[in-house]
């Protein structure tokens, strides 16, 4: 099952363009919108990382044949450890993050206290207490896991071993990318397609894909620093972004020491993300795929540095807008975020990605209770989306049990209308689309608790704050995964609840074992700090 909404003709002249250049247009006019999205999301990658999908592309057989290990794999990971809580499963699951720790941990015996330690010295220090802990108390289940891998990777060397050597080194490359492989899995039509123009014309494949991952870059770029702008020019919505930031942080785990505790310097200029181990998987209680567990202030585009002040690095991520839409109360309570929203995704000049369509199907679904100069009366504009907050959320609460999605809006806004003077008093109820480029899904899922990514402790906030804003390093982060957040990852196949359908996942750069995968702009550009 996919998530209903079509990700814009935009992304199909992408994908046209991308492998048209000299084979004409026929075959891409069955392309269908999925794959579309999903070659767009090809385009952020790095040039090698695109060398090693184009070459992966050339053998579907392959990627079926990996895929299929991988649900064996993480079969019987979760076997493995489906006797313990739900914590102690997720501490297992971060522990297949660290490549080559459980082996460590595993092989050759028991380890005493002393040997763990010296093993832990070529590890991040956010993973020692866990590997410790298992370490010292659950050895014969780190054992089994490790056994249940050496045995994955003798099925693997038998796969690739049919493979000549180049192709060889592009699989291994991409089971460190798990988003990839599951991506490639996902649209095999786009894999065959991407395989057959590579094989007939690889250089002029690879010189069209990097034109296009430019093109990106630059107007990704653009798009931060709008964003950014619109955050900082009113403090009614600096405010708002602030608020929600903590509620979506408290929401997912994260105690208020943590929330205002900054990060050091050193950790945001290097920061890096393990994604979960792509053999075993990510915890089964996510609905959607979720491979790289970020901090919260990833996912709400900010973090406060050691002086208290706000450092945007971009604009939030689809958990985090998709999180800020789905319940009204948020747009009632900060309704000028909501605002900052509309300006940077609403209209036909606007890009289309994951957020935009969040906020075209939140303009949609209550278009019929807004004034007809809601979108050019900006001064009135937050009074209006208050109240169309404030009146979904009583609709909800005069409704026990039931979800907006299954709300009869429309009788409940009839009896009660005069509590909101600023909306339509007789609205009609339409199915038309605004925007005919932006096509909404018919609902948004139901967003789901992230696990909380413990932040690396820096000296407490001084009383002195400087006159100029902190300015972000972020000099490894890494475009490519934000934006398959954004963009092709509400396409994959998911599981679907009474209600809601879902989706989302993310990804990183190239790493070694035993070193923490450092995420690399995808070319050399002057857009430092900026995250998509």
């Amino acid at each position: 099952m996919k998530t209903k909404f079509a990700i814009t003709m935009l992304l199909v002249i992408l994908l046209q363009g991308a492998i048209t250049k000299n084979y004409g247009q026929q075959q891409t006019q069955h392309a269908t919108k999925e794959d579309s999205a999903a070659f767009k999301a090809l385009v952020m990658y790095p040039d090698t990382i695109r060398l090693y999908i184009f070459q992966a592309c050339e053998y579907p057989g392959a990627v079926v044949s990996i895929a299929s290990l991988q649900t064996n794999s993480s079969t019987g990971f979760t076997d493995a450890i489906s006797s313990f809580t739900k914590t102690e499963q997720e501490d297992f699951w971060n522990l297949g993050r660290y490549p080559g720790l459980i082996s460590e941990l595993a092989q050759g015996g028991m380890k005493s206290k002393e040997e763990i330690e010296k093993i832990l010295v070529n590890y991040p220090a956010e993973i020692h207490e866990t590997a410790l802990k298992y370490g010292l108390g659950y050895y014969e289940t780190l054992k089994k896991i490790d056994d249940l891998q050496t045995s994955t990777n003798t099925q693997f060397a038998q796969i690739l071993s049919d493979y000549p050597l180049v192709t060889q080194k592009a699989l291994k490359t991409l089971t460190q990318y798990p988003e990839i492989i599951s991506l490639l899995n996902d649209h095999l039509s786009l894999t065959v397609r991407v395989g057959d123009h590579f094989r007939r014309d690889s250089l002029g494949v690879i010189h069209r894909m990097d034109s296009l991952n430019l093109a990106e870059i630059r107007q990704n770029a653009i798009d931060a620093a709008a964003w950014k702008e619109e955050i900082k020019q009113n403090l009614d919505e600096t405010n708002d972004l602030k608020s929600a930031a903590t509620d979506y942080a408290t929401e997912n785990g994260y105690s208020q020491e943590e929330i205002n505790t900054p990060p050091s310097t050193e950790y945001m200029s290097n920061y890096s993300c393990y994604p979960y181990s792509y053999w075993f998987g990510y915890p089964t209680w996510y609905p959607y795929s979720y491979w790289y567990p970020y901090p919260y202030w990833f996912d709400c585009g900010f973090y406060y540095d050691a002086y208290g002040n706000m450092v945007i690095i971009g604009y939030p991520s689809y958990y985090f807008t998709n999180w800020y839409f789905y319940y009204p109360e948020h747009i009632h309570h900060y309704p000028h975020l909501c605002d900052t929203y509309i300006n940077h995704y609403y209209g036909h000049h606007k890009r289309p990605d994951g957020n935009s369509v969040i906020v075209h199907h939140w303009y949609n679904d209550n278009k019929q209770y807004l004034p007809d100069d809601f979108l050019t009366n900006k001064t009135k504009r937050p009074d209006i989306i208050k109240q169309v907050g404030q009146m979904n959320e009583d609709a909800i609460m005069g409704h026990k049990g039931t979800t907006l999605q299954t709300v009869d809006k429309d009788k409940y806004f009839q009896k009660n209308s005069t509590k909101y003077p600023d909306l339509k008093k007789t609205p009609v109820t339409t199915t038309t689309v605004e925007n005919k480029s932006q096509i909404v899904p018919d609902v948004i899922e139901k967003p789901t608790k992230i696990p909380p990514v413990k932040i690396t402790k820096s000296v407490q906030k001084t009383e002195v704050t400087p006159k100029k804003e902190t300015t972000p390093t972020f000099n490894n982060m890494n475009k490519a995964q934000e934006y398959h957040k954004q963009v092709w990852e509400q396409t994959q196949p998911v599981v679907k609840t009474k209600v809601e359908t879902t989706t989302p996942q993310v990804q990183k750069q190239e790493r070694q074992v035993k070193q923490a995968p450092q995420r690399q702009e995808p070319v050399k550009t002057s857009t430092t700090g900026k995250k998509k």
